[in-house]
Parts: structure tokens; sequence; C-alpha cells
């Protein structure tokens, strides 16, 4: 009868504790801060390694027969100036380092699929982070290949001049489709949406761990009340005869009155979670028309960014219209000087032809070595990233041949790539 009423108490402990571990996970899971994750796929079209096409540039390649394309992509997320360029984009203020830490990147299964997962404390919030993670490596990449693009066509133009073969002629019909366009090895397979549960807390997890690690303690109590009443030994009817009946009596009633007192408290703890649990349901349901902030923030990013792309055009706009009038007034002034010349060498007996120029002298810089200069250098300045490739774009209608820029544009490309040259 005894050992019935031992084997209890042990149960009882182990029920008690159980409880309490699985009631503090509860609390916990149902009051701490919500997160939330959403995730954005890239598809990745590597180009074979063995295809001339876009030989010199850099596109994603399958090397030693492995998908390593992927990889690289996945690589590429992880970088700081594409944390940057996301808190620029979304005008955050969070640092680097919590912006790398929110960003997960897996390739799914060994194929050349990116899964790039953003975590956030708002629905929106994570698919925003997720999508613009995703548009940020395309625009880099594609800005990158548009350069060097512009590079190729102009060498193989060059080559084909000189005499190249018709192999030089079919790749440039075929790098010429490509002006204007992405980077063609990686595209946006899919965006991410707003999720419809947070990924954290997961309250029936947490239960589960917390009435474990419960459990596991009131084995370990039950193992130490064992080791008082047997004294460490195993005797199936028999005591110890330095330890009276009384006291162990005593000490068991002891025992059971701290955990009658433990129950008492634990029992508090319950009724003060559901307290606070009813208090949360009701300050829910008296919220009628909770505001929405994050598309408000939403709809203000928007039209802040639509209000910079309509100025930039508006600039670009006025220096076309302002560099067009200074090749109006040089084509003048060079018919004039070659009218003048005309008449002052029509006195002599066997006047010489005096050449018009028709695009303006040469002057001190290359569209090349601009070129070259955004594409290595342009990332050290992201905010102006996006102008210098505009204007790189509107200076190849006046370049020669060879690349030269006619030296009425030399003021402009010393005002706009100043931080460069």
């Amino acid at each position: 009868m005894r050992s019935f009423a031992t084997n209890s108490r042990l149960a009882l402990i182990l029920v008690v504790c159980a409880a309490a571990g699985a009631a503090a996970a509860a609390g916990y899971g149902l009051t701490a801060p919500k997160r939330y994750r959403a995730t954005a796929q890239l598809l990745v079209a590597p180009v074979s390694p063995s295809d001339p096409t876009f030989a010199g540039l850099d596109v994603l390649r399958d090397t030693g027969g492995k998908r390593t394309a992927a990889a690289d992509v996945a690589a590429l997320l992880h970088g700081p100036q594409l944390a940057d360029a996301v808190a620029a984009s979304l005008g955050l203020r969070r640092s680097r380092s919590s912006l790398e830490h929110a960003l997960h990147v897996n390739v799914v299964d060994s194929s050349d699929v990116v899964d790039v997962t953003a975590e956030d404390s708002t629905r929106t919030g994570a698919a925003e982070l997720a999508n613009s993670f995703a548009s940020a490596l395309i625009s880099q990449r594609s800005a990158s290949f548009q350069s060097q693009l512009s590079n190729a066509i102009h060498r193989d133009e060059t080559l084909l001049a000189a005499g190249a073969d018709a192999a030089i002629a079919r790749r440039l019909t075929t790098l010429k489709g490509f002006l204007g366009q992405p980077d063609p090895t990686v595209r946006v397979a899919s965006e991410a949406a707003s999720p419809g549960s947070s990924s954290w807390p997961k309250v029936p997890r947490l239960v589960g761990i917390g009435a474990a690690i419960g459990a596991a303690a009131g084995a370990v109590l039950a193992l130490v009340l064992l080791a008082l009443r047997g004294g460490g030994r195993v005797r199936p009817a028999e005591y110890d005869p330095a330890v009276s009946e009384a006291a162990l009596e005593k000490l068991v009633d002891r025992l059971e009155a701290r955990l009658l007192a433990r129950e008492s408290a634990l029992a508090a703890r319950e009724r003060d979670v559901q307290a606070k649990l009813d208090e949360l349901r009701q300050a829910a349901a008296a919220a009628a028309a909770p505001a929405k902030p994050d598309d408000s923030d939403l709809r203000g990013r928007e039209e802040a960014l639509l209000k910079r792309v309509e100025a930039v055009t508006k600039r670009e706009a006025e220096m076309a219209r302002h560099a067009a009038e200074l090749a109006l007034r040089e084509r003048a002034l060079a018919e004039n000087e070659a009218a003048a010349a005309a008449r002052a060498a029509a006195a002599a007996v066997a006047p010489e032809p005096v050449p018009i120029p028709t695009n303006g002298a040469a002057g001190t810089y290359s569209l090349t070595d601009l070129e070259e200069l955004v594409a290595r250098r342009g990332a050290e300045h992201p905010e102006k990233l996006e102008e210098w490739q505009s204007y790189l774009f509107f200076l190849r209608d006046y370049a020669t041949s060879d690349g030269r820029i006619p030296a009425s544009f030399d003021w402009l490309i010393a005002d706009t790539f100043s931080d460069l040259l």
C-alpha cells in the first residue's frame, strides 16, 4: 500500500511538472512578437561554356559539369552592395547586417531555381523585402551586362570593318538583339506574396517542448525523492535503521506541501495568462477600423519614386535639348568658317576645298573609357549608377566610330562623371 502511494506521488510530480512546462511555453508563444516569412524565386538559365556568342561577357555559366550558376546567384544575393541597394529602394533605416540576417537563400534540390526568403515583423514587409532582393540582383546584373554588351558590340564592329569573317557578323547580329534587355541568364520566376500565417512562434511546438522539459525536470525530482527514501539503494521491504519511519513521513509531508504550493502558483500563473489573453481579444475586437500603415507607407514610397523618375527624365530632356542647341551652333559656326575660307580661297589660282565638320571637333573623352569606368567603379556610387547609364546611352548617338565624343560635350561629361574622372 505504501509503494502504491509512493508511485502515485511520483506520477503526480511528473504530471505537474509537465503541465507547468507546457503552460509556460504556451504563455510565451501567445505573447511573443510574431515573425513572417515570404519567398520569391529566381530562375537561372546558364550559358553553355562552349557557346561563343557571349564570349568575354560576365554571364552565368555551369562549369566542371556541375550546376554552379545557381550557387553563384545564391552567393551574389548575400553581397553587401545588394543589401544597401534594397535599403535605399525601400527607404529603410535598418542596418546592412540586419537585412543580411533577415535574408535566407536556398538552391531548390540542386536545380536552377533559387528561393529568396525574407523575414520581417509584418506580412507585407516580408513580401516587399524578398521581392526587393530579387529585383535588385536583376537590376545590378542587367546594368553590368548592358555595359559589357556595348563594349563587345563596338569591338565586333571594328573587327567587321577590318574584314572579319561571317562568324563575327552573325555574333554581332545576335548581340545587338540583346541591347536594352536584362541579363538573359537570370530572371524572376515568381514574386513573393504576403504570407497567411506567421512563421514564429509555433505555439503547438513550443507547448510540446515545454512539456518535455517539464517532464524531464519532474523525472529528476522524482529520482531525488527516491534517493532520499531509499538511501541510494533498492531495498524492497526494509528501511534504513538510522532513519525512523516518523522522520520519513515528515519529509514526505513537507515535500507534498511544497508540491501543493507549486501547484497553487502554477494555477495562479495560468489564470494570469488567461486574463491576458482575454484582454488581448477584447482589444482586438474593440478596434473597429484598424489602420494600415504598411499600405500607406508603400503608396508614399511609390509616389516619391515616381516623382524622382519624372525629375530625372525632365533633366535628361533638358540636357538633350541643350546638347542639340550646342551641336546646331557648332555646325553653324563650322559652316560660317567654311564659307569664309571658301571666299578667301576664291581669289587663288587653285583653291582647295575646305572640309566641313559634321559632328564637331573631337573632344577630350572617349565613350569606351567612360563605359569601362562606370562598369568598374559604378558600384561605389549606387545612387548615380542609373543616371550614368542613361547618359552613356544618350552619348552613343554623338560618338564617332572610334568612340571619341565631340568637344561640345566636355563640360557635360566633366560635370556628370566628376566622381569617376
